[in-house]
This record gives structure tokens, C-alpha cells and sequence, in this order.
């Protein structure tokens, strides 16, 4: 392992402002390959992804507006609009959820954590090819609302939706992360 790689991975922030463009279709089968390669117990393979772009976009923002409004009863329709253009804060969307499976010897959470570090493993290569990222979750991405409406199965879990483009500005550099308060050595 190089320093270089290092300093990518410290170097990685979130990038909340993003414009056009987004990957190409190339770039994005090299990115999801490069997530593909997460560690995976049993092999199982859990992780999914869904681009959403052009009117793609549209489509997620009406899932974003009925899921508000299956929240939400005193919504009116006024809102719609506002809820729509949610999905247009970046021109791709990555939807990330994990397809889980029974199996004997891997249980669903280690299916979740599987996808999510497919889902780091994706942000770090639209990073490396100088696109930005933003990971982004909440309560909608836990509701069978939200899964009926992307047409998931019951058993599939969001981990997140990355909304991509090129940043519209330099990312500042991260500050130092206080590790040392979260790290352990035993050694007895």
C-alpha cells in the first residue's frame, strides 16, 4: 500500500453541491466493478445498485413525494414540486440496497454491512475519477413505503442513496479526525 492511497482515503469528503456531468455509462460499470470487489462472507454477493438519471430523476423525486405523503397527511399538493426536485440535486443518483438472502452462515446484518462497504467502495472510485459523492439516508429508506415504491422486495434494506456529479467547488480538506479517542489497543 502506497502513502498515495492513504491520502485519497483521508482526503475524502462528502460534496453536497454537484452539477453535470455525471459517469458515463463506461465509467460507471468500472466503478460498480470496483464495488463488486467489497468483502463479502459466504460469497453471497447481497449488493444492488440502480443509477437514476435524466428522467430517471423524476421518477425517484415522485418516490421521495408519496412517501411524504404517505407521512405526512396534511401535505398538499403544492409540495409536490419541492419533493420532486430533491432528486435533482445532483444529475445521477446511485440507489444502494442489499438483497438479502437466508443462509445458514451469514445473517442479514453482515449482508447489510457487505453492501454498505460496496457502497464506500463506490464513492472512493467516482473519487478517484473526479467525480464528487454524497451518501444520504434517513427514515424513508427504512419504511416498506419506500421499498414498495422502487419496487424492492420486502426483504431488501436501502444503505443509501449517493447523489453524484462533478463538485461545484474544491473540497476543503477534512479536519483531523480525533482517532485516538475511538481506538483501543489491547494488548494483554
Amino acid at each position: 500500500m502506497t502513502n498515495n492511497i492513504i491520502t485519497f482515503m483521508r482526503n475524502r469528503v462528502s460534496q453536497p453541491s454537484l452539477e453535470a456531468p455525471a459517469p458515463s455509462k463506461t465509467e460507471w460499470e468500472t466503478i460498480i466493478d470496483a464495488a463488486c470487489r467489497a468483502p463479502d462472507h459466504g460469497a453471497i454477493k447481497p449488493w444492488r445498485f440502480r443509477i437514476y438519471e435524466g428522467a430517471g430523476l423524476d421518477k425517484l423525486g415522485q418516490v421521495y413525494w408519496q412517501h411524504a405523503k404517505s407521512e405526512v397527511h396534511d401535505l398538499t399538493e403544492d409540495k409536490e414540486a419541492a419533493f420532486v426536485k430533491k432528486a435533482h440535486r445532483a444529475p445521477a443518483i446511485l440507489l444502494v440496497y442489499a438483497h438479502i438472502e437466508q443462509h445458514p452462515k451469514v445473517p442479514a446484518i453482515e449482508q447489510i454491512m457487505a453492501t454498505s462497504a460496496a457502497a464506500q467502495q463506490a464513492i472512493l472510485g467516482l473519487n478517484a475519477l473526479g467525480y464528487g459523492a454524497m451518501w444520504r439516508s434517513g427514515p424513508a429508506c427504512f419504511t416498506q413505503k419506500t421499498k414498495d415504491l422502487l419496487n424492492l422486495q420486502e426483504t431488501d434494506q436501502i444503505v443509501g442513496l449517493i447523489y453524484v456529479g462533478t463538485p461545484t467547488s474544491t473540497p476543503k480538506i477534512p479536519e483531523e479526525t480525533d482517532f485516538a479517542s475511538c481506538l483501543e489497543w489491547v494488548t494483554e
